[in-house]
């Protein structure tokens, strides 16, 4: 009775290990999957100093339904973003979050549905205590 005990418990330990080790991989896929739907739509490197900054637009010809900002280089904090479209609209981002180096921020709809940023105006304050430092802000847009 007590060899089948064991066996019972070590079958369900199995079905467990087996079922979070599923579970890990679909999360993986996911994740991989929505990494690779982002686009880089525009970068602009910062110096400390400046208060305000145009990014280039690299993917004029796609239209996006959201945006997210990646800083790389020193701390730097986006106070407000306007979106300019192709259209003549605009969207304003106001407060973005402060993100650390090498991180992306949350993502930002665009109001109207996916549209076509022709440039992108923002201004910014340097978070980190380097008063020469630089900053390389990416735009995504999925």
């Amino acid at each position: 009775m007590c060899a089948s005990r064991r066996k019972s418990t070590k079958e369900s330990v199995m079905r467990k290990s087996a079922f979070v080790v599923f579970v890990i991989g679909v999360m993986l896929m996911t994740g991989a999957a929505s990494a690779a739907d982002w686009q880089k739509v525009g970068k602009k490197t910062v110096i400390f100093g400046n208060t305000e900054e145009t990014a280039s637009i690299t993917a004029k010809e796609n239209s996006v339904s959201q945006v997210a900002f990646k800083i790389s280089g020193e701390w730097v904090g986006l106070n407000q973003v306007t979106l300019n479209f192709s259209d003549g609209s605009n969207q304003t981002i106001e407060d973005v979050p402060k993100v650390m180096p090498g991180s992306t921020s949350e993502s930002f709809s665009i109001k109207g549905g996916p549209k076509t940023i022709s440039s992108i105006d923002f201004s910014y304050e340097a978070v980190s205590s380097s008063s020469m430092g630089r900053a390389t802000v990416i735009v995504l847009g999925q």
